[in-house]
């Protein structure tokens, strides 16, 4: 009876995969550069919003946890990703606000299945979006915004990932047969250009290597771009990237990388895409595009980007440590408050010890106050 008891408790206290308790000080650290983030929005002109955890189902719920219902109630779901409902708010409820309208928002987010790169199924997004403005400069804006966000919580070494599906759209129009096309998408997924060949026709085969040549970073690649402006959308494209590449300064050991044969698994994105990823981080810090969005007769175009909070502290350059201090109940209102002043997270003990020390590793301080002396453990 007894190993059964043991058995049940120990079952409540499991997690499902892809999930966790964060009580570390990582939960301090997120709290923290989300804040840092949101401000960075907040004083160029986005404002916050903020969206509900469930809303209802539609026909995109590939990754989405479902909520049980009643055969006659609408079917409920878990958001796993908050861009959607931005376009919601910005074609409902904020549909007569000036554009362009700029957005900015944070909240976890929960997925059906994880990924070999983010195994994670809970994470905290934080973003921003910019609605109803189709000038290049919209998307120099986000980019450019996103970079400093990023570099003022310490990622360093960045290479930031553009792309665009309407060079690959160019190539895939010409293919009618839907199963040929689903085997040349994974084909070229996989960068596997020897095999991709076999499958286009020969008109299309010259274009198909012109995109693989334009794959890598953008210095060694800069003079290949040209070959693949074909028509006035491509080639203002093409003119588009070289904007955004020229117009933001990167450090010396951030860069930018070029890759037309990426697959966008959201389908949504109908322009410049963007990945930021970081030396040696498994994943990606941030990505974001642009987008189209349709509401009823009312259409107009996005762009936007969101960070993974998760990756980002893993990520930072920033030595994180706790500042928690041990202090007795009875240290007056003047030294607490200089201690609090220097950054220092004041932790009260109730009891006389003799060993304050001792007591200050029992509750996890990296820091504690004897003959009013702040000593380091």
């Amino acid at each position: 009876m007894k190993k059964k008891l043991g058995l049940t408790l120990f079952n409540n206290f499991l997690i499902p995969p892809g999930f966790k308790d964060e009580v570390t000080f990582n939960a301090y650290v997120e709290h923290e550069y989300k804040n840092k983030i949101i401000e960075y929005f907040k004083v160029h002109g986005f404002d916050l919003v903020k969206t509900p955890l469930i809303e209802f189902k539609n026909k995109q719920n590939d990754n989405n946890f479902l909520i049980e219902s009643k055969k006659r109630q609408d079917q409920l779901k878990i958001r796993n990703d908050i861009t959607p409902q931005i376009i919601r708010i910005a074609s409902s409820r904020l549909i007569k606000r000036k554009r362009p309208l700029k957005l900015c928002y944070y909240g976890e987010v929960i997925r059906k299945y994880g990924s070999m790169l983010r195994p994670e199924r809970q994470f905290l997004q934080v973003g921003a979006e910019t609605i109803g403005e189709n000038n290049i400069q919209a998307d120099l804006e986000i980019i450019s915004i996103a970079y400093k966000a990023l570099s003022l919580v310490g990622i360093k070494n960045i290479t930031i990932e553009l792309s665009s599906k309407i060079f690959l759209d160019k190539l895939f129009s010409k293919i009618s047969n839907k199963s040929k096309l689903k085997k040349l998408e994974k084909l070229i997924k996989k960068k596997d250009l020897d095999s991709s060949l076999e499958i286009v026709n020969d008109s299309s085969k010259a274009y198909l290597k012109n995109i693989f040549k334009c794959t890598g970073s953008f210095e060694k690649i800069t003079s290949n771009l040209d070959l693949l402006c074909i028509d006035s959308k491509t080639s203002k494209e093409i003119q588009n990237i070289k904007k955004i590449i020229k117009s933001i300064s990167l450090k010396k050991t951030d860069n930018f990388f070029i890759d037309f044969c990426e697959i966008d698994e959201k389908k949504y994105h109908n322009g410049i895409r963007f990945t930021f990823f970081a030396k040696d981080v498994r994943g990606e810090i941030a990505s974001g595009g642009r987008y189209f969005i349709k509401n009823n007769k009312i259409s107009e175009t996005a762009t936007g980007f969101t960070c993974f909070m998760d990756t980002v502290i893993r990520a930072s350059s920033f030595e994180n440590v706790s500042k928690k201090i041990l202090i007795p109940f009875n240290v007056n209102k003047t030294v607490k408050n200089k201690l609090l002043n220097k950054g220092f997270t004041v932790f009260t003990f109730f009891n006389e010890t003799k060993n304050i020390k001792k007591e200050a590793k029992n509750y996890g301080c990296n820091f504690y106050l004897e003959d009013m002396k702040v000593k380091s453990i």
